[in-house]
């Protein structure tokens, strides 16, 4: 099998930016069900193909993902090199989305076949407009390949439209004329 150059293959599906996305993991709090020793979030969050969260413990695993404003998803991509991890890498992940853990409804499900570099979830039959929009997300790690146990992302990115205002949506909010109703607003509505 030929080995695979990981920081080409990292860099070169990295154009968020080129897809008129922005990355918005950063604003998020993060946190995981469980991680090895030199695994965790940290290792994750690193902008850096060679290192991972490990998993730890039984299936399914999970990483959340609590936003302090609803935000505009329009992907999600992970980085993964079956290659390297082999019964690591995830088989099947469902992305469950809410306002937080109390109401969380299952959006979507998506089934990996040995993945090597970016894997996309996009949540196209989520609204028409592909946006899911969301306080909280949680990614349940349902099956590894190979009926392994513990799990490894490699990285891991949330993606929002950079500009989610409809051009048709503002111009209908330009032309829309509110007048005032009362008296006292009717008054107080001239510009001296």
């Amino acid at each position: 099998m030929e080995q695979i150059d990981n920081h080409n293959l990292y860099q070169k599906g990295k154009l968020f930016t080129k897809k008129g996305l922005v990355e918005i993991s950063s604003l998020a709090w993060w946190s995981v069900s469980s991680y090895k020793h030199n695994n965790g979030l940290k290792e994750l969050r690193e902008d850096n193909p060679d290192t991972y969260w490990q998993s730890d413990g039984n299936l399914p695993h999970s990483l959340k993902l609590h936003f302090s404003k609803k935000v505009s998803v329009e992907r999600i991509s992970l980085f993964t090199n079956y290659q390297l991890d082999e019964s690591y890498s995830p088989q099947v992940i469902s992305v469950y989305s809410g306002n937080g853990e109390h109401d969380l409804i299952k959006v979507t499900t998506c089934e990996l076949v040995e993945p090597i570099g970016w894997s996309h979830i996009i949540f196209n039959g989520v609204r028409e407009d592909g946006i899911l929009n969301t306080f909280f997300i949680k990614l349940s790690f349902e099956s590894n390949h190979q009926s392994g146990k513990d799990t490894h992302i490699r990285s891991l990115k949330v993606c929002s439209p950079r500009n989610i205002v409809n051009k048709s949506d503002s111009t209908d909010l330009i032309n829309c004329e509110v007048k005032p109703t009362s008296i006292r607003l009717i008054s107080e509505s001239g510009i001296r």
